[in-house]
């Protein structure tokens, strides 16, 4: 077993880093994810099921047909290959518990990749092998 006081390494990441992975098991994915205030993701997602507990702050998750207020002891949960985008629009961080099953190759077959991402200019489906980040994607569609 292992014990992480979460909001105690929440205050140890560096600055820009927006993830920061808890576990890394065979089957399950465990991190916290921090927006700033004014912070938003771009509207993606992911070859697999994903759930999000709010641990402190508040902030907005969307998806393409759907906006949802979240704060402070709320769970969402996203299913695989649905695109969102979370942001912060209020003065105080946001911090969020994710986790994630591993992906099956099946799942990421239908994906096309490990994240998908939607092209603010040109509105088309950019592919990435291995997440977002530094990750080269691929424009399609």
């Amino acid at each position: 077993m292992k014990v992480l006081d979460v909001l105690e390494m929440a205050k140890g990441r560096k600055k820009g880093q927006r993830r920061m992975d808890l576990f890394r098991r065979e089957n399950l994915e465990t991190w916290i994810l921090t927006f700033p205030p004014g912070d938003v993701q771009r509207m993606h997602n992911h070859p697999s099921d994903r759930t999000y507990y709010v641990l402190t702050g508040r902030g907005i998750m969307k998806g393409l047909n759907e906006t949802h207020e979240l704060s402070a002891g709320q769970l969402i949960s996203i299913p695989a290959h649905e695109y969102y985008e979370g942001s912060n629009p209020y003065d105080e961080p946001m911090i969020l518990l994710g986790n994630s099953h591993k992906a099956t190759p099946e799942d990421v077959a239908k994906a096309g990749g490990q994240r998908n991402e939607i092209d603010e200019k040109t509105g088309k489906r950019i592919i990435y092998q291995h997440g977002g980040g530094q990750d080269q994607g691929v424009l399609a569609d």
